[in-house]
């Protein structure tokens, strides 16, 4: 292979890198689901649909519309606000695990039963400085 043929060949995988870089944007819904550290049944339940809804969401093939958009920014809110007092490496964890606060309920699962305003009031509580 010649010198020429090989800067040929350089070039055009520099080229085919941006272009897939261009193509291939982030994406919200994976980002999300990345940063909890939650596998995608319990990311599918966190957010009320299937677990397919989620795989089509994050390779672009559908977007959440009406209720899942809603529950989408419900749970990317709370996240954030969340992020605020408990350790965003642990926030995965903490949406699956049983809380006293909740009795012994799973935050995922209030959320499950169209209770979230429970985990706001937490949140509240927590970052006023009163104890849960």
């Amino acid at each position: 292979m010649t010198v020429a043929q090989k800067e040929q060949i350089h070039h055009a995988g520099k080229a085919a890198a941006g272009i897939a870089n261009a193509v291939a944007p982030a994406n919200p819904i994976g980002n999300l689901r990345t940063l909890l550290r939650m596998p995608r049944s319990k990311f599918a339940r966190l957010v009320g649909r299937t677990e397919r809804a989620v795989i089509d969401w994050e390779l672009g093939k559908s977007a959440p519309q009406g209720l899942s958009q809603q529950r989408l920014r419900e749970i990317q809110r709370l996240v954030k606000s969340l992020s605020t007092v408990v350790d965003p490496k642990t926030l995965g964890l903490w949406f699956d695990t049983p809380n006293p606060a909740f009795g012994g309920l799973k935050p995922i699962e209030i959320i499950e039963r169209g209770e979230s305003d429970r985990l706001w009031q937490m949140i509240f509580r927590l970052k006023s400085g009163a104890h849960v």
